[in-house]
């Protein structure tokens, strides 16, 4: 007898939750943008700092253009933490909080993307970065966006506080992993992680959590995501204060902190 099945055709699926869908596939994710190179900006940490912190990383990152084709991702300073102090004085919700947040990130990166305009770098918007990113990159070397996800109104609400949990540098790792980056390098202002023994050269992403350090350059959630992304495998911390720290990290060589999942 053979047994009825609850779906005319194969082509048709009941649920996402069916077994056969959620099982690791066999072949390989493919890499959308394997050439790509991600340079995240510090909000706080460098574009706080004024001239002479901001445009030094923007003397490398149009030093690199020749060589690299780059997305460069801006976080928020404390502009931002200004505004999530307000929000949360008034009671808004997370939700509502990342769009605020996510504002300052943005000017950010208008600010960086005028200075390399000359270059041929402009700022994209979320929704362009989304889905074109590939075309503005065969125009120009480098493009510049927000580092926060857009997730607005859909802001996973955190366990605790309302403080939205994806932030700069979150949303800059997804970014990468969704487009398969070759590199990802966070520009700081410090040498790297500092596990209280002094500044690691390379540490494991669950390692790190377990330690706990009292000073974590990044978001901590990164560290998360990176155990089940699908392309980035490791990070690169390094201190944009520091001349040549960004041109020597984006050329391979053993700079900063390296954290891998």
């Amino acid at each position: 007898m053979t047994s009825s099945k609850d779906v005319p055709s194969l082509l048709m699926r009941q649920t996402l939750l069916d077994r056969e869908l959620v099982k690791p596939v066999g072949r390989p994710v493919i890499r959308l943008l394997p050439w790509l190179e991600v340079v995240s900006i510090g909000g706080t940490a460098i574009m706080d700092r004024g001239a002479d912190a901001v445009l030094s990383v923007v003397d490398e990152l149009r030093a690199a253009l020749p060589e690299h084709r780059l997305l460069i991702t801006t976080g928020a300073g404390i502009r931002a933490r200004h505004v999530l102090g307000v929000g949360l004085d008034l009671g808004l919700p997370t939700a509502a909080l990342a769009g605020l947040a996510a504002t300052e990130a943005e000017q950010n990166g208008h600010m960086v993307a005028a200075l390399l305009a000359a270059d041929g770098v402009s700022y994209v918007a979320h929704e362009t970065v989304a889905h074109q990113l590939a075309a503005h990159l065969q125009a120009s070397r480098a493009v510049v966006s927000n580092g926060y996800p857009p997730y607005g109104r859909h802001e996973f609400p955190p366990a605790v506080g309302k403080i939205p949990v994806h932030r700069g540098d979150a949303g800059t790792f997804l970014l990468a992993d969704a487009y398969g980056a070759a590199n990802v390098v966070f520009v700081k202002d410090v040498d790297g992680v500092d596990v209280g023994s002094g500044v690691v050269g390379r540490i494991g992403a669950a390692e790190l959590l377990d330690t706990k350090p009292e000073a974590l350059p990044i978001d901590p959630l990164v560290l998360q995501l990176m155990a089940n992304a699908k392309h980035v495998r490791e990070i690169r911390i390094v201190n944009g204060r520091t001349p040549g720290a960004l041109t020597r990290a984006l050329a391979g060589e053993d700079v900063g902190t390296v954290i891998h999942a």
